[in-house]
């Protein structure tokens, strides 16, 4: 370690040093910004040019010179600029920096006047930065993945593994490995199957993410003398203080009610952003004693205070804020830990415990139904657990403001459950390990099918088996809403459903085969259950399956548009796909076209037959309960957005869309929009952070506009960009519609 040298500075040194760096480097960050911004700095160095900019400052005062002919903020800036130089040689020197040569347009290398080559300096660019195409850099550098080096082939059981590995392989991914094994080059891979160069990417990354490449993992030991300690170490001037501690609900409450907790940092969210569903679950948790998600603090010292803001955790204290003080209470949906086991005590006369004749307390155990109830409401013992209840809290200290924001951003950086995904969280695991087996095991979805990976990790596989059970066992029953088809499912299908379900999905790949790409192309989630309705049917005529396929490559290139009755698929364009009518109209449809392609003529209808749907069938109950009015409305500032028992979340994005986009929008409207978004956003998009009702009433727009297509291409300019949202979801709603018309405006478009 060098030597450490102390600075002493006099009274007027110190108001000097005082005035510049009060407010955060104020004064001093408006004499660093002209320079920086004149050097083309990178963001991620700005924190180290007023580092800098600050060890300047104190030298400066020691060696002003008060008789000199200059103000002391001249002799200030002279000095930061001459630094700010000296970094800048040293950081961008042509001897520091990556070159490249220049090129004209025909990539003819550019030459000087003496005839030299011209050469450019070549900064450095994420790994993370985002292409036209919606990937990113990394996913376009040449894979250097090694079958032979992952699966270190030299064991005597390496044979019996890679043949496990191949097994679990759909075809593609299998002969991706054979060749790659073989050692062919990935162009002659490429033109050899005939896929193209994203197709290759996707089946590579998915071999690498196969489970069973573990069983060559299972040996590895980690030798950490391979590794070069001075390359982890990380400065204690580089890096964050903080602390992690164990904090009682009330203490926290009180420190928020005080101001010690400030809540209201520029960029943190509004509080009540909860579902009711969200806030009955997180009340029930607690009372229930089991760990929360932790509470994180930032530290920033402000006009000589100390405030600590809240970073994570704005919902869980408000929302315990809010039912502590009894203008919230518990309610039925998402309260599955409704009946809470507690405590009572025997009391004598003056309020004291009765001891028994070892001194133990004496009690009785009870049981608390907590749905309906506020908090003044609870036995006296689950106040306590309450008030008592312990969150895990993490603080740093003397942050910046671009430390916070960093903080505020790592920690929403996170994607919720989708419907696909809470939805399976709400059955039995029985029968999600029913319908995960077919997801996940039916060669059908790896061979035959139109499946990305986002497909595959949202979960849409899953509800695929899920809707396919309905159309082919309970049609009469169909839901348009994801969460009652996976309950009415998990209540109803049976063994018997599901391996007949299974069975004929294995047929189906059978038939398809490998040579049938183009109706591989007809698979996509969405349409498979109709597809699977379609095969069943046709499963009753005893005719080979070749004939299906055959029927399907008819389809793909000259049925598809082919009009009967008046009817034909884009007849069905402007209508909700999860629409009751709609699903077996389709249905309807294609098997008409089938029996006229291959010829099946009938002198009675089968029973099972999918009959026509009329518009008098009852709507299906949404939410399938009844919701109670809130007793006691909540009228301060703070909680204006709290969405009460008698608003659920989806009560919320219908008459947010209909207020401002399309008032004649709904609820089947809403779920097909929800399906739109979450097929062109990918899990980590920062779009999400906008909130759903906001970006389903653009979508709503851009339907009404005719423009859905231009808006996914919107969508996946927006995943460029790295967005915080503020204000109000109409604020941003018109912020961002604005937005899409500039984009269409910019491509040639004009919005009806």
């Amino acid at each position: 370690m060098g030597k450490v040298e102390k600075i002493s500075l006099n009274e007027k040194q110190m108001e000097l040093v005082t005035y510049y760096s009060e407010n955060d480097m104020a004064r001093l960050k408006r004499i660093c910004n002209p320079i920086i911004n004149m050097k083309n700095v990178d963001q991620k160095d700005y924190d180290d040019l007023y580092s800098d900019a600050l060890k300047v400052l104190l030298e400066s005062v020691q060696t002003f010179d008060e008789t000199a002919d200059c103000s002391f903020n001249t002799f200030l800036t002279g000095n930061i600029k001459r630094s700010f130089y000296d970094w800048s040689r040293d950081q961008l020197t042509w001897k520091r920096c990556n070159l490249e040569y220049e090129t004209d347009e025909n990539g003819e290398i550019k030459k000087d006047k003496n005839g030299k080559p011209i050469k450019k300096k070549v900064y450095d660019v994420s790994m993370d930065v985002p292409l036209e195409d919606g990937s990113d850099l990394r996913e376009k550098i040449p894979s250097n993945f090694s079958v032979e080096t992952e699966l270190g082939l030299n064991g005597d059981d390496s044979v019996e593994k890679v043949n496990i590995l191949l097994d679990s392989m759909p075809r593609l991914q299998k002969r991706i490995t054979i060749l790659k094994m073989r050692k062919v080059p990935v162009e002659k891979i490429k033109k050899i199957l005939d896929i193209s160069q994203s197709d290759y990417e996707n089946a590579v990354e998915r071999i690498k993410r196969n489970e069973n490449m573990e069983m060559f993992l299972k040996d590895t030991k980690y030798n950490m003398e391979e590794y070069d300690m001075k390359d982890r170490v990380i400065a204690i001037s580089e890096s964050e203080d903080y602390r992690m501690d164990k904090l009682p609900m009330f203490t926290l409450l009180q420190q928020k009610k005080d101001g010690d907790i400030n809540c209201k940092y520029i960029l943190q969210r509004k509080p009540f952003q909860w579902s009711e569903e969200e806030a009955n679950r997180y009340f029930c948790r607690i009372l229930s004693s089991l760990p929360v998600p932790e509470i994180v603090l930032c530290e920033q010292k402000v006009k000589e205070l100390i405030i600590a803001y809240l970073i994570d955790g704005l919902q869980r204290l408000s929302y315990a804020e809010a039912f502590r003080n009894n203008r919230i209470k518990i309610g039925s949906v998402g309260a599955e830990r409704h009946l809470i086991e507690y405590r009572e005590y025997s009391l004598d006369e003056n309020g004291n415990r009765i001891l028994d004749d070892n001194g133990f307390p004496t009690y009785e155990l009870k049981i608390c139904d907590v749905i309906g109830k506020y908090y003044k409401d609870l036995p006296d013992e689950l106040k306590k657990r309450f008030d008592v209840f312990n969150f895990n809290v993490t603080k740093f200290f003397n942050c910046t403001d671009q430390q916070i924001a960093d903080h505020l951003r790592d920690y929403n950086n996170h994607s919720s459950m989708n419907k696909e995904q809470l939805g399976l969280t709400k059955i039995t695991t029985v029968t999600a390990g029913k319908i995960k087996k077919i997801s996940e095991k039916n060669m059908f979805f790896k061979n035959c099918c139109k499946i990305t990976t986002t497909n595959e990790t949202k979960g849409k596989l899953e509800r695929v088996v899920a809707e396919a059970i309905m159309l082919l066992f309970h049609k009469d029953d169909w839901k348009a809403k994801l969460e009652n088809a996976y309950k009415y499912v998990d209540e109803n299908a049976t063994d018997e459903e599901f391996e007949q379900l299974n069975s004929d999905l294995n047929r189906l790949e059978l038939a398809i085969g490998e040579n049938n790409k183009e109706v591989t192309k007809l698979f996509t989630p969405a349409a498979i259950p109709m597809w699977v309705a379609v095969f069943n049917e046709f499963t009753k005529y005893n005719i080979e399956d070749s004939r299906f396929v055959d029927f399907l490559n008819a389809y793909a290139t000259d049925l598809k548009d082919r009009t009967v009755d008046g009817v034909s698929m884009k007849t069905f364009k402007s209508e909700q796909s999860k629409k009751r009518t709609t699903i077996m109209g389709k249905i309807n449809l294609l098997v008409t076209l089938m029996k006229d392609y291959l010829h099946i003529e009938e002198v009675e209808e089968t029973e099972n037959t999918y009959e026509e749907v009329t518009n008098e069938e009852v709507t299906e109950n949404e939410n399938n309960t009844v919701k109670e009015t809130t007793e006691n409305n909540v009228t301060t500032e703070e909680t204006e957005s709290v969405v009460t028992e008698s608003q659920s979340e989806e009560d919320h994005e219908l008459q947010f869309v209909k207020e401002v986009a399309d008032p004649n929008v709904e609820q089947e409207d809403i779920e097909l929009y929800k399906d739109f978004i979450d097929d062109y956003l990918k899990l980590d998009s920062c779009v999400y952070k906008v909130g759903m009702p906001v970006l389903l009433a653009l979508m709503a727009y851009a339907c009404n506009a005719e423009k859905d297509e231009e808006f996914s291409e919107w969508l996946n300019e927006m995943e460029k960009q790295h967005r915080i949202f503020t204000g109000s979801e109409k604020d941003n709603y018109e912020k961002l519609k604005a937005e899409f018309l500039t984009f269409l405006d910019s491509h040639g478009n004009k919005a009806a």
